[in-house]
């Protein structure tokens, strides 16, 4: 059991609402890799406290087709 309040810190960078991002997860994807997303917003809380401190996922939603996803804030790229 985790016994520290800070056990789950995350230092993902977020990138900012509206930014265009691309998802890069390597071998693991479970989405396509090169279709655009959009940043909608952040969840409030991804987990109870004491076990997840900070916000690391985003909602992000597709330009092609509008499907969206919540994923962890380290794998969106975004396009310059």
């Amino acid at each position: 059991m985790l016994s520290n309040t800070r056990q789950n810190f995350h230092h993902s960078k977020l990138p900012k609402p509206g930014a265009i991002v691309t998802v890069n997860m390597g071998p693991f994807v479970r989405i396509n890799t090169k279709r655009k997303w959009i940043v909608e917003s952040f969840p409030l809380c991804n987990n109870a406290l004491p076990y997840s401190f900070g916000i690391h996922t985003v909602n992000l939603r597709a330009l092609d087709n509008g499907k969206r996803a919540t994923i962890s804030g380290f794998y969106c790229e975004e396009i310059d």
